[in-house]
Order: C-alpha cells, then sequence, then structure tokens
C-alpha cells in the first residue's frame, strides 16, 4: 500500500511551541475577545476556559462566582495558559459593580428570545464573550447588561452543549471573522 502525504506530517510539540512563540512575538495578532464566564463550578472547565484564551489569543478571562472552586485543580487543567492569561474569580455584585464598563460591548452566547445565529452576526470587534454554566446558562442580571445574544444553531436532540465547546466556537467564528494572520510556517 502507498503512503498518501496530501495531508503532510503531524507536527511535533516543539515545532508548534516555537511557531506559537513567533506569531506572539511578531506582534501580528490582535488580542482576542476578553471572555466572562458565569456561575462555572467545576473546576477542569474553568482551567479549560483558560486554555482556550491562551489558544484564542484572548488576554483577560472574568470567572463570575459565588464560590471559589478549587484553584490546583484548575490550574492542572489550564496546563500553564493560567500563567500566560490574565484572570480573576469575583461576585456578581463585584462584577457588575467594577468589570461592566470596562468589557463592553459584551456578548452573551446564550439561546434567549432574541438570540441571533452566531454564524449569520457581525461580532464587535473588540467585545467580551459571557458564557453561563450549563445548569442554568448566563443568569438574568447579567443577561441585562449584554449589548445582544447569539446562539449556536444546533440540529441534534440536544438542546445545549458544553460550555467549552460553545465557548471554543465563539472565540474562533470571532476570529474568523477578524483576524487572517498567517501562521510563521519556520
Amino acid at each position: 500500500m502507498r503512503q498518501n502525504d496530501q495531508a503532510g506530517q503531524q507536527v511535533g510539540s516543539q515545532v508548534l511551541y516555537e511557531r506559537q512563540k513567533r506569531l506572539r512575538e511578531s506582534g501580528s495578532i490582535q488580542p482576542g475577545p476578553a471572555i466572562v464566564a458565569v456561575g462555572l463550578r467545576v473546576p477542569e472547565n474553568l482551567g479549560m476556559v483558560l486554555r482556550l484564551a491562551d489558544a484564542a489569543g484572548t488576554s483577560r478571562v472574568v470567572f463570575v462566582n459565588e464560590e471559589t472552586p478549587l484553584q490546583s485543580r484548575i490550574r492542572k487543567t489550564a496546563r500553564n495558559a493560567d500563567l500566560s492569561v490574565s484572570w480573576e474569580i469575583c461576585d456578581a455584585k463585584t462584577f457588575l459593580q467594577k468589570h461592566v464598563a470596562a468589557l463592553q460591548p459584551m456578548i452573551a452566547v446564550e439561546i434567549t428570545t432574541r438570540s441571533t445565529n452566531l454564524f449569520e452576526t457581525e461580532l464587535p470587534q473588540p467585545c467580551a464573550l459571557v458564557v453561563g454554566s450549563e445548569q442554568h446558562g448566563v443568569p438574568a442580571e447579567i443577561l441585562r447588561v449584554c449589548e445582544r445574544a447569539v446562539h449556536i444553531p444546533l440540529y441534534g436532540v440536544n438542546g445545549s452543549m458544553n460550555v467549552t465547546h460553545a465557548l471554543a466556537i465563539a472565540l474562533f467564528e470571532w476570529r474568523r471573522q477578524y483576524v487572517r494572520v498567517p501562521i510563521p510556517s519556520r
């Protein structure tokens, strides 16, 4: 059997690291949207949000939680992304008083009576993407300070998806709309 090389060869982790380092140092990437994650209780989800923030070039994450999840489990899942992304945990009252103005416009990734299809909506540049817990979504008091809501069209029987998956889709849709930076090949 002849080996097909059309897809190329898998790139090793050290090569990927060097490629990403050159991209960051080039100054040609625009920071991705800020992230506001509300009510996430599972520390692994918080860690995955930080990994997504790093992957998408986001520089700021605000977790809005009434309880502080185990930070050691957050850091373990984040795989050092917690060191490259500015992040904090605050309660809803503090968030509404101290962070809302600096994060406008805020776009909720949530199915609402007025949400629009993410893939048919021009996302603002810059913006903050707001996600809520899988069980409760974005709370009403946070939804009220959002400029608008977008939803991801779903085609199965399930009415929602994992919060980190939804966030990944929204982050990279924003990247698709605004940033077309070639990744250095060498």
